[in-house]
């Protein structure tokens, strides 16, 4: 039996229908298109996102990073993919 070291990298992106807005003071807003559920995020949960979605570790601050990315994933504003960009 052979085993592949081919298979694609697992990411995180924005589930479906999700966008992402910055606002000016440095948080962000993610919007679900299909249900119109509203998401405010704090300048430091926005920049957690933003290290997910470019693919990077989210953050020095482990226990509330951890705990956003796992509230973020458990309500599918973002989701984990196989596919490629």
């Amino acid at each position: 039996m052979t085993t592949s070291t081919d298979s694609p990298a697992r990411r995180v992106v924005l589930g479906p229908g999700v966008r992402l807005t910055h606002l000016l003071f440095g948080g962000a807003v993610l919007l679900n298109e299909k249900t119109l559920a509203l998401a405010e995020c704090t300048e430091r949960d926005a920049a957690v996102i933003e290290r997910l979605l470019s693919g990077e570790h989210p953050g020095p601050d482990g226990t509330e990073a951890r705990r956003l990315t796992r509230d973020l994933l458990r309500s599918q504003w973002l989701v984990v993919t196989d596919e490629v960009k």
